[in-house]
Parts: structure tokens; sequence; C-alpha cells
């Protein structure tokens, strides 16, 4: 499945976090399809490095689903969703993606971003 990432929701994204990259379009695209999974979430945890870029991928949720977004120290780069109704979906970003994308260089962060956005998502998550 391709998730499609709208203009409008991803110039808010790039606007609110100041620039294009893949990690950001990478939240946008878990926000999405937990989205498609469980409805609106309500909740939303992430767990990943507290560093950046990982950190990206929160603006990039925050644009899909509001504030109600909570980030713990881990490994990797992964979130749970749950909606109202307490049904939950967790998606991790296959470790070969986030090495890719932290290993590249600051100028192809663009150029990334748009191959993320044009990523199958099985090819981005586990779920």
């Amino acid at each position: 499945m391709l998730t499609i990432v709208p203009k409008e929701l991803l110039d808010k994204a790039v606007e609110t976090h100041g620039h294009l990259g893949p990690f950001l379009v990478l939240g946008l695209k878990m926000g999405l399809r937990a989205e498609s999974i469980v409805g609106k979430p309500v909740a939303c945890e992430v767990v990943t490095l507290g560093k950046k870029p990982y950190l990206c991928v929160v603006d990039g949720l925050k644009t899909v689903m509001g504030s109600n977004i909570v980030v713990r120290k881990g490994e990797g780069l992964a979130a749970r969703f749950r909606n109202i109704d307490g049904n939950e979906i967790f998606l991790r970003v296959k470790a070969s993606i986030v090495k890719k994308y932290v290993e590249s260089s600051w100028e192809k962060c663009e150029e990334d971003a748009h191959e993320v956005m044009r990523s199958r998502d099985e090819e981005l998550f586990e779920f």
C-alpha cells in the first residue's frame, strides 16, 4: 500500500518543522497509515532516540494528529497509536530505512523526503 501525503498536509508540516526531510515524511506517513487502520488516533507513544533527526518524526505525527504524543527513549523508531475505543496499531520503521536516512547527507534531505513519499508502506514499516 502506498500512503499518499496530501500536498496541503505536507506544506503545513514543512511550515511547522522548518524544512522538508525524510523523518518528517516518515512521521506523516506513519500517522496517516495508523489513521487508515484504527481511525483517528487520540494518543500516540513514540519510541526512539531522543535526538535529531529521529525526533523530526514527531513533527510529522503532530501535523496528522495533534499534540497527544508521548516520546520515550529507546532504540530504532516506532510508534503505538490508540483510537478512542482503545484499538491500537504498532508501526516500526524498518532498521534499514532508519540507518539509510540517518547516514544520508543534509544536502540530500529533500531528495530523501521525496523518496520516502514514493515508497510503499511495506518498504518502510513493520506492522
